[in-house]
């Protein structure tokens, strides 16, 4: 690092990162500028040598330079739960790395007339371009037309050759998930799903079932339930009452539906692993921290908003001729909360 900047005598610049890095301040700015032709190792060394230096893009001096705005907008469904909120944040800090500010605007009702407003509003606002979470189901080439003179990108939605996406592979999550059950020597699995008309409700839905199939094994209860720990807990205590023989393990469609039945199972004094294994879905950070700490199929949403703003990017550009299209693959993350499957036969349930 400069001595002049370890001193704090002035701020870093554009050229005192080019020069600490051994690179031209043209790749610098390309980096800043999320221009495509930049290897991602060389973008990787830069963006990590803009942190280090602490260099703070000039945005007015952009603006001027460029007539082009830093701002780039997102259109988000109207949830608090983690996953939503935990990809919100890290879309917001990956705009900052590229100098970018993200103007939010959520939705309760995400319709393509809704939507084409809400995006419209981002772009008369000076949004270069907009990510759009796509939770629900949607015609794809509806939202195209409804969109075809802004720059964006759909979030955790399959946009095929219609426009540039990235999402997870929900239903692989969910078999991976349920096959970790099996391996344990599960054959009667539960199944704490979500609820419609989240598009991850049926697509996790699918995963487990799959697994299941591929397994010759009948699926074990299945209950529909909000995405939160009060859902599963409620569920859980229904499966417990009028289910409990036809399960020795549950798979959860997040984390907070198996905080709740993890609760639940506790009540009712069933121990977890040794009596019911639990998995979930996500991979919050807390979810290490349960008791006992919980298996799940993490998800990489850091991995998202890299992979959204950089497509956004290229569309704003227009460097790209056809919509890419990229998916992420869970990863399971193996606990506490799942183990071998229970002897029916020397099981006592103390529930009510």
């Amino acid at each position: 690092m400069p001595d002049s900047i370890r001193r704090g005598v002035k701020r870093p610049t554009l050229e005192d990162v080019a020069k600490e890095l051994g690179v031209s301040h043209q790749t610098v700015s390309r980096v800043i500028n999320g221009h495509p032709r930049v290897s991602p190792p060389t973008r990787a060394r830069v963006l990590a040598g803009i942190e280090l230096l602490g260099y703070q893009p000039n945005r007015a001096a952009r603006f001027l330079a460029n007539q082009r705005s830093t701002l780039v907008g997102l259109v988000a469904s109207d949830s608090r739960s983690y996953g939503p909120a935990h990809a919100l944040l890290s879309i917001q800090l990956e705009a900052q790395r590229h100098g970018y500010t993200l103007m939010t605007i959520g939705l309760r009702n995400c319709t393509v007339l809704e939507i084409k407003k809400a995006a419209q509003e981002l772009m008369a606002n000076a949004a270069q371009g907009v990510i759009i979470d796509l939770p629900f189901e949607i015609n794809r080439r509806d939202l195209q037309a409804a969109l075809a003179d802004i720059p964006f990108v759909g979030l955790d939605v399959d946009g095929g050759s219609i426009f540039p996406s990235f999402g997870f592979d929900h239903a692989r999550g969910a078999s991976v998930a349920t096959q970790h059950l099996i391996d344990f020597g599960h054959r009667k699995i539960a199944g704490l799903l979500g609820e419609p008309p989240w598009r991850s409700y049926k697509l996790r839905k699918r995963g487990w079932l799959r697994a299941l199939t591929k397994s010759r094994l009948k699926p074990g209860p299945c209950l529909e339930t909000s995405w939160t720990a009060e859902g599963g807990y409620e569920a859980t205590k229904r499966l417990v009452q009028r289910s409990f023989s036809r399960f020795s393990a549950i798979f959860a469609a997040n984390d907070l539906i198996a905080l709740g039945s993890m609760l639940a199972l506790h009540e009712s004094g069933i121990r977890v692993p040794e009596e019911v294994s639990v998995i979930g879905f996500d991979g919050m950070p807390e979810s290490q921290f349960f008791y006992p700490a919980l298996s799940t199929v993490a998800v990489d949403f850091d991995l998202l908003a890299r992979e959204s703003l950089q497509s956004l990017l290229a569309a704003i550009q227009q460097s790209k001729k056809e919509p890419i299209r990229k998916t992420g693959i869970p990863k399971l993350v193996q606990r506490m909360s799942t183990g071998g499957p229970r002897e029916l036969s020397v099981v006592s349930c103390q529930c009510q």
